[in-house]
């Protein structure tokens, strides 16, 4: 019985967003200037001169293993993967962006368990349905590629972590209340980037976290989450 409800208030979205579109809108800053300062906090090391270049939102699996026999270890992790959508250009000159941001990486990944059309309604709704790239690991480094943007040569972040804190106790818990992964401070410590950003923050993390032990787990398992990625470089 909630496929109704749900399905109509998804299009009450996408209406109303259509109709605050259509009104006259102000000047738009140059760059993401207006949004960097609503940066989540947090207690990672801050950005200092660099410059805000994207904010994207991470959608797909945190991956794991467990080839032990003793199902009482850890599993190990072996990356993610995830498309990335550009949220940053429309949160930029968002007056409710303050109190968007918190709400994104839950709700996405909440609609993304019931399948894709329903992310995609509240990604098109919303204006976030760009998609820029896919988040992966490229052996065991973090890669960021955007080779959906205009920009020669693609903007190419691959990333060793270099800080972390535990995600919020308000951080949506997953799917089936896992528990969110970190928050992440990366960075660029081999000169591997490029296309003019080189630092990723990992930030409003969703779900994506692995069991304490290997019980019940396959050797091979992934689990449901969302991230925001926030993405800095060098000044232009």
């Amino acid at each position: 019985m909630m496929f109704p409800s749900f399905s109509t208030a998804i299009t009450a979205l996408a209406a109303f967003t259509a109709i605050a579109d259509a009104r006259p809108q102000p000047p738009q800053p140059k760059g993401l200037t207006t949004l960097a300062k609503k940066m989540p906090q947090n207690t990672l090391k801050a950005p200092g001169a660099l410059e805000l270049k994207y904010v994207l939102l991470g959608v797909g699996t945190q991956n794991y293993t467990c080839l032990s026999e003793d199902q009482a270890l850890a599993p190990n992790t072996t990356g993610a993967v995830a498309k990335l959508y550009d949220i940053g250009s429309r949160l930029n000159t968002d007056p409710l962006a303050q109190w968007k941001i918190p709400t994104i990486s839950g709700l996405s990944l909440s609609l993304s368990s019931f399948g894709t059309w329903q992310l995609d309604m509240y990604l098109k709704a919303e204006g976030y349905n760009e998609w820029l790239g896919n988040h992966f690991f490229t052996q065991k480094t973090p890669t960021f590629s955007l080779y959906k943007t205009k920009t020669k040569p693609h903007p190419l972040a691959m990333v060793a972590k270099n800080g972390t804190m535990d995600a919020p106790k308000t951080a949506c818990q997953g799917t089936t209340g896992e528990g969110a992964v970190p928050w992440l401070y990366l960075i660029d410590d081999s000169n591997l980037s490029q296309g003019g950003v080189n630092t990723v923050y990992r930030l409003e993390t969703a779900g994506g976290k692995a069991p304490a032990t290997c019980q019940g787990q396959k050797k091979t398992f992934e689990v449901p989450y969302a991230a925001q990625y926030w993405v800095y470089g060098p000044k232009a």
